[in-house]
């Protein structure tokens, strides 16, 4: 489950109600005002594939650390002592308790909200000094799962202090969100261990009068999700209401859902609560039925006349699943139940409200949590498959991609006014929406990049077969990849917002790619291959031979410039000075080199310009130097005919070869000191070998502007 475990705010399942609450006051002729000490508005409400559920422990009991199973109330004590399980001597008071998976037959459940309170009655002692000196009651310290170390969490809401105002016996009641925290665990399911909740011990003698008795808790509330579960509006509020047989009949009202329209109606129910005694009777939990009455609510363990008894509960049965796991927890409350509604007599199908009332002929207690989760009726359009024709989702510069939504209602309310939308990347352009389901339109803005989908009411019902949407985006040019932007990918995740036929709340569904194990999706990633550029221009096209005499040919040849083979780049050019080229002072040349680079900060590979120029030395050929022997023997030595001293000058070399008789027997236009004494004009025999003897070169280095150069040579071939 740990992969499965993640913050579901991004969840594209998720249906965001549009929720009215309201909280009523009703009293008869008593000050209300003493009663309600922080009314009651919503911590959460929202309509989720989910619920809630909560684990709690007490700080306050008869022992350190051994269970009190009792049934005295706890105002029965005046030597009520610090629960302290830890043996740490960093903390006052330590309790724990183990949060398990509340459906651990589902593929996948997420956590969504995870809430801490703690309260407790902290009454000054009588001479005034504060129960614990050292610390701050709006401070706790919290140990997660799989942790050995506490972490010192501030509250972000006190809720209510007592102490502000002298009120009875000083309760407080602080609230921290820990769902950070939570969300990023591996797991979130293990123990909690809560320290440092302040709080009156031994004897508490209340403001007013009497001995009201020492209490104290906390709770944790988590609220869940999966792709699997049922709709339902999930409301929890807090607040303070201390509730006593003179100051009773305090409603908080339950707005903005719509129950199933058939069957029966599920509701669970989850409690927070001080000072309840366990023998102490006269306290009632009410809610108003489909009559109008309001009646008194039962729970496992819970009596009608006795509802607030010192007890941690879930579902039937006490909750021991924590350390100490006290069956009396002496003034401390928390419960989470399924209501009684048996025949739909309490809330009914189709109904969208609930109240509940707190009530008292005897008994005080005081009331900071309560929730509902009420099975509604809703549209469900989860989930919105979105894919591409696009191979293992990448494409190219210019490539059409075709994208189609797959999706049908899975929910029980006919889903109408569906629209669904999104704005085009500006990497890629909208093409069109060909051969759609008769009565989808669709507008796209060209301004704004919005595309829509209008879905036609009829079209997207309980039981419709599933709708396809295709159309067409098209990838922007290479140029546009190469030279404006490097954002070579885009990320399409189209919302679509609805209401219900009846349940006419706004509901909100995000398309997805794939589903995760989870069954929750991801918006469709395509990545675009970054365009290849190269020089147009071949490579050595742009060299020059010239000659010094004409310079405008030089000019004309720095004038040169390569080019790519696509779009439009700045080249940067890099003119290289005159370089004498030392093995023939004769000659020299000029490097440039340009470069460019595109919007990746890709740099494309230097295209190099050789011009080469005779220098304005004159060359009169006195270095020059030419065999006077050529011995073709293969001892390394004399083997060949050779020309020295201008072979890096660029001069065109003619040899012409005589034999003492003045016959031609060797020629070359492009002389490369390769001639061997072979003859290409006459046959020597089956070699082509001369006769050993003299011979006379006439050698033409053609634009030297030097005469020719003659002189003899001795050839021995034998």
């Amino acid at each position: 489950m740990g992969k499965c475990f993640k913050h579901t705010t991004k969840l594209p399942f998720l249906k965001e109600a549009l929720i009215i609450l309201f909280i009523s006051l009703f009293a008869s002729t008593f000050e209300i005002s003493a009663q309600i000490q922080k009314e009651f508005s919503p911590r959460f409400n929202n309509m989720i594939n989910g619920d809630f559920t909560m684990i709690a422990n007490n700080i306050i009991s008869r022992t350190a650390t051994e269970d009190y199973n009792g049934e005295n109330d706890n105002h029965s004590f005046l030597d009520n002592v610090y629960v302290d399980i830890d043996n740490d001597n960093s903390t006052f008071n330590s309790s724990s308790a183990n949060f398990v998976n509340p459906q651990p037959q589902l593929a996948c459940l997420t956590i969504k909200k995870a809430y801490l309170y703690w309260a407790a009655a902290d009454k000054e002692n009588e001479a005034g000094e504060d129960n614990q000196p050292n610390w701050n009651f709006n401070d706790i310290k919290l140990m997660l799962p799989s942790e050995n170390t506490y972490s010192t969490l501030t509250a972000d809401d006190v809720l209510y202090r007592g102490r502000d105002t002298h009120f009875s016996n000083d309760p407080y009641v602080c609230f921290k969100d820990i769902t950070s925290l939570v969300i990023n665990l591996d797991s979130p399911y293990g123990k909690y261990q809560v320290a440092n909740i302040e709080a009156k011990t031994g004897f508490l003698f209340q403001h007013s009068e009497g001995n009201t008795g020492t209490s104290g808790g906390w709770q944790i509330v988590y609220i869940y999700e999966s792709p699997e579960l049922i709709s339902k509006n999930v409301s929890l509020f807090d607040g303070y209401a201390h509730i006593t047989k003179d100051f009773n009949n305090y409603d908080i009202g339950f707005y903005g859902f719509r129950t199933v329209p058939s069957g029966p109606v599920k509701v669970n129910t989850l409690i927070g609560a001080l000072e309840g005694d366990r023998s102490l009777i006269g306290d009632r939990f009410q809610i108003q039925n489909i009559a109008n009455d309001y009646i008194d609510i039962t729970a496992p363990l819970r009596d009608s006349n006795n509802f607030f008894n010192s007890r941690i509960t879930i579902e039937n049965t006490n909750y021991t699943d924590r350390n100490p796991a006290s069956l009396n927890t002496l003034g401390f409350d928390a419960a989470l139940f399924q209501l009684n509604n048996t025949d739909n007599s309490i809330i009914g199908n189709n109904q969208s409200s609930a109240s509940i009332r707190l009530a008292s002929n005897q008994e005080t207690y005081s009331l900071f949590l309560i929730g509902l989760s009420v099975e509604v009726w809703a549209p469900s359009l989860y989930p919105i498959v979105l894919s591409s024709t696009a191979i293992e989702n990448t494409s190219n510069a210019n490539d059409i991609v075709t994208l189609d939504f797959n999706f049908s209602n899975t929910g029980n309310d006919n889903a109408v006014n569906v629209m669904l939308s999104e704005t085009i990347p500006s990497n890629i352009e909208f093409v069109s929406a060909n051969n759609l389901p008769v009565g989808v339109t669709y507008n796209y803005d060209e301004d704004t990049r919005l595309l829509q989908f209008l879905i036609e009411n009829g079209l997207a019902d309980i039981g419709d077969p599933p709708l396809n949407i295709q159309f067409e985006l098209m990838v922007k040019d290479a140029c546009y990849f190469l030279e404006d932007t490097c954002n070579l990918a885009f990320d399409l995740q189209f919302k679509a917002t609805y209401n219900g036929e009846e349940n006419t709340n706004l509901f909100t569904s995000y398309s997805s790619n794939e589903l995760d194990d989870c069954q929750l999706g991801s918006p469709l990633s395509i990545a675009i291959n970054q365009p290849i550029v190269l020089w147009k221009t071949p490579v050595e096209s742009l060299d020059r031979t010239l000659s010094i005499n004409n310079p405008n040919d030089l000019t004309d040849a720095q004038a040169l410039f390569p080019v790519p083979d696509k779009c439009n780049f700045e080249l940067i050019k890099t003119s290289g000075d005159f370089i004498q080229n030392s093995d023939c002072d004769y000659t020299g040349t000029y490097t440039n080199t340009w470069y460019f680079t595109d919007a990746c900060e890709r740099t494309i590979e230097d295209y190099v310009q050789i011009i080469t120029v005779t220098s304005n030395q004159f060359f009169d050929g006195n270095n020059i130097t030419v065999s006077k022997v050529v011995t073709p023997n293969q001892d390394q030595w004399n083997e060949y005919f050779t020309i020295n001293e201008i072979t890096d000058c660029g001069f065109l070399i003619n040899l012409k070869m005589y034999n003492r008789w003045g016959a031609l027997i060797y020629q070359s236009d492009n002389y490369q000191n390769n001639w061997n004494g072979t003859s290409n004009k006459s046959s020597f025999g089956t070699s082509n070998k001369v006769p050993t003897g003299t011979y006379f070169y006439v050698i033409n280095l053609f634009n030297s502007d030097l005469n020719p150069i003659i002189g003899t040579v001795y050839i021995g071939t034998k």
